[in-house]
């Protein structure tokens, strides 16, 4: 028997080998005594988990039909394939989706997924044996409208929305019965760097997100989980659903990195996933997952540092010819070392995200992280700690002084956090921000603690730009396997601070370290640009942000006119005055760096969002749309639609439409969260497929705090601030079996585990999941 056999549910471990003969049996028995801990595969629940086409095993489809009628033995995502390309600061990602119809009759599979929340997506198609259909951007309401059209006339479609800038939602129309489909979705997007450092990641799976708000009488526009509320009117449509925890779907991710640095890689550091790294060259490398594959419970992240100093001089440019526009992306990074002659005085506000989805590995990392920035609070400071799930409770009314005494009491109060309840964020950074009794000059630090899996994004986001907390600088720092990183960017963008990431693999107290580096060093302000009598236009972003040391400033704009120029960067670090020069050419024609102009037509949509978020206008829903259009980019305002022109094969039967069901992220469980799912569905014809579906209205009570799992002790990895981590791909059949022994006894102690947690909570009613 081949992996296409193995079944898909590994919550009770000998139900993997249950169709076996005794010979199988007897070999797994030999040969589990001498198995390796470090084994080649992924673990889910303890239990190791294989590739292939995935079939539920009876008695759990029997269970998950009760949750959903429509559910069928098999999955309809296969696997996805991706392949990224860095070359300097920016990554060119093409990801493959393989859909197969496992039914006698035509299907339509509905499938949300995330993707990195700065990405400019810029190539759509499917393909259905040799055969390719292109996608194109076109108005939202038309594109859909078109592939509405398309499927029910039984043509093949394929539908790709933008419902959050890191949250999609595809539809793809009429797979053939017994067919496959593969979905090809291309995009660009700039790198995190830090001094030396560059960071890659791609997000594999969307987070429960907490929904407040009163549910609408109208219908919900989507088929999620969640109610649409009068503070998330979408709320349906970034709910997709998941399934129960240690279930998987049959989606196996493979990831291939190829890294050009342009000058000697130093290092390549694997921070979430076991890698297979080959140096190609001294600045070429690249990095594949060690076991071929993984599943799609956490973001994969991979980052390397390169030789040379940490101050960055570079340009890009690109024009198609002398009728188009040009475009050029820069980034600078000035080198300064002044000594602040007095420390200012600063308000610290921890902000600590204590809600059911932080459970586990996060709420311990969240610990570490605050105790580095309570120890390493100055003589002078004074500091509020603020903790928040359905409620928000503050360690103190006021501010108090950085004394050893009170940051001792803090330290008590942060280790005695639990997690559980929903991600009641807003109030939290009401309390932490509004209200200000202290009158005095001194600059208030934010640090936001959080995995940021909200549904409001664009409130809290709205409530960041008010003016009168416009001297606050915030610094979202995100926990978890999969942070909502939009929220995450642009609180930092907004707040004219910086994010940082800590997921379950990384040491959170040298991460931590480095973000007392950078906040105890002057940074730049007051920037400024002297273009030398260059013509740039549209500059984004148009306010230059504030800079700090070791984080680049990427500036991106658009040119019509060649020149060749000196352009300064000038900036003031506590008064003093700092400036750094770059040459640049702005040629008639550079057919290279194709991807700056989608990158820099993000960058324009995003500035334009920013200033709009809260009040959108008309003024700039019509810009984003023309952004989007011209630069063929997914928008919220526009989408890619691809259609088969002519029916390639008669329709047969009818359309059966079903979801696409996530995994649980790493680390979270269904109490943890606060379980609330949608009434069982049925499959509909496609004319059906979008109507209102009934939903339950999630229980308010509240939620007692939930028992955390303790977190291995992070490694440091072969990075100073990362570390490096777990993760892995499938296993052959042989080795399943010969790993079967220490995956059940795993399976044991992670039930038993919960087990005592599940007493620990038992007779409490559930709240809002997070």
């Amino acid at each position: 028997m081949n992996a296409h056999g193995f079944q898909a549910t590994f919550r009770k471990p000998w139900r993997l080998v249950a169709g076996f003969t005794a010979a199988f049996t007897v070999l797994a028995s030999l040969f589990a005594l001498t198995s390796s801990a470090n084994a080649g595969y992924s673990v889910l629940s303890g239990v190791p988990v294989t590739q292939g086409q995935m079939q539920i095993e009876e008695g759990d489809f029997e269970e998950l039909k009760q949750r959903h009628t429509h559910a069928n033995r098999c999955f309809p995502l296969k696997e996805t394939r991706v392949e990224a390309d860095i070359s300097g600061v920016l990554a060119r990602v093409r990801v493959s989706q393989v859909f197969q119809n496992p039914y006698a009759d035509r299907l339509e599979a509905l499938y949300a997924f995330p993707l990195p929340e700065n990405s400019a997506v810029d190539a759509y198609s499917f393909q259905i044996g040799e055969r390719v259909i292109v996608g194109e951007v076109k108005r939202r309401e038309q594109a859909r409208q078109e592939y509405e059209s398309a499927r029910d006339e039984g043509r093949k479609a394929a539908l790709l929305e933008q419902e959050r800038p890191n949250l999609f939602s595809q539809s793809i129309a009429n797979i053939p019965a017994n067919g496959e489909v593969t979905v090809h979705i291309e995009y660009v997007h700039a790198l995190d760097i830090d001094e030396d450092r560059y960071v890659f990641r791609f997000p594999m799976v969307v987070g429960p997100r907490f929904i407040p708000g009163n549910a609408l009488s109208r219908p919900n526009v989507g088929r999620g989980w969640g109610n649409d509320t009068d503070q998330v009117s979408d709320a349906s449509r970034i709910t997709p659903d998941f399934l129960p925890e240690g279930m998987r779907n049959g989606n196996d991710v493979f990831v291939t990195v190829n890294i050009d640095g342009g000058m000697p890689i130093q290092e390549v550091v694997a921070v979430t996933h076991e890698l297979d790294i080959e140096k190609k060259s001294e600045t070429h490398a690249v990095a594949t997952l060690k076991n071929q594959s993984t599943i799609a419970d956490k973001d994969f992240v991979v980052e390397y540092r390169l030789a040379g100093n940490d101050s960055t001089l570079a340009s890009l440019t690109h024009r198609e010819s002398a009728t188009e526009d040009g475009y050029v992306m820069l980034a600078l990074q000035p080198k300064w070392n002044i000594e602040p002659t007095e420390i200012t005085p600063r308000e610290v506000i921890l902000v600590l995200d204590t809600s059911g989805s932080m459970n586990g590995p996060a709420i311990s990392q969240l610990r570490l992280f605050a105790d580095h920035v309570l120890d390493h609070l100055n003589p002078n400071d004074r500091f509020r700690v603020i903790s928040f799930n359905n409620q928000s409770n503050a360690f103190r009314t006021e501010a108090c002084e950085a004394t050893a005494e009170n940051i001792t009491a803090a330290k008590q109060f942060v280790r005695r956090l639990r997690a559980g309840g929903g991600t009641n964020l807003l109030p939290a950074l009401q309390l932490a921000l509004g209200d200000r009794a202290d009158e005095s000059t001194r600059p208030r630090y934010m640090v936001l603690m959080t995995d940021a899996l909200v549904g409001d994004d664009h409130s809290i986001l709205g409530y960041l730009r008010r003016p009168e907390f416009q001297d606050a600088r915030v610094y979202p720092i995100a926990f978890g396997a999969a942070p909502n990183d939009y929220l995450i960017g642009r609180a930092a963008e907004l707040g004219r601070g910086f994010s940082m990431q800590v997921t379950n693999q990384d040491n959170a107290t040298v991460i931590a370290k480095r973000f007392h580096e950078l906040t105890s060093q002057p940074y730049m302000t007051d920037l400024q640009i002297d273009w030398g009598g260059l013509t740039i236009k549209d500059l984004a972003p148009s306010r230059l942000p504030d800079l700090y040391a070791g984080k680049p400033l990427v500036v991106l704009g658009r040119y019509d006119t060649p020149a060749t120029g000196t352009i300064t960067l000038k900036g003031n670090v506590q008064g003093h005055a700092v400036q750094m020069q770059l040459e640049l050419e702005l040629p008639e024609q550079e057919s290279a760096h194709d991807s700056i102009g989608p990158v820099w037509a993000r960058q324009r949509i995003r500035q334009i969002w920013n200033r709009d978020i809260g009040n959108e206008t008309p003024e700039g829903r019509s810009e984003i749309t023309e952004l989007g259009l011209k630069h063929q980019l997914m928008t919220q305002y526009t989408s890619f639609v691809a259609v088969e022109q002519t029916l390639s094969e008669p329709p047969t039967g009818q359309l059966v439409t079903e979801d696409v069901p996530g995994l649980m992220p790493e680390g979270m469980t269904e109490k943890s969260v606060g379980q609330s799912r949608v009434n069982p569905r049925t499959n509909q014809p496609a004319t059906q497929a979008t109507a209102q579906l009934p939903t339950p209205q999630p229980p308010t009570a509240q939620m007692p705090a939930a028992v955390d799992t303790p977190t291995p002790i992070p490694s440091s990895g072969g990075s100073p601030y990362r570390g490096g981590g777990g993760g892995g791909g499938p296993i052959s059949p042989i080795t399943g079996l010969v790993s079967i022994g220490g995956a059940a006894a795993a399976w044991m102690r992670r039930r038993r585990n919960q087990a005592e947690n599940d007493n620990a909570t038992e007779g409490s009613s559930q709240q809002d999941r997070v």
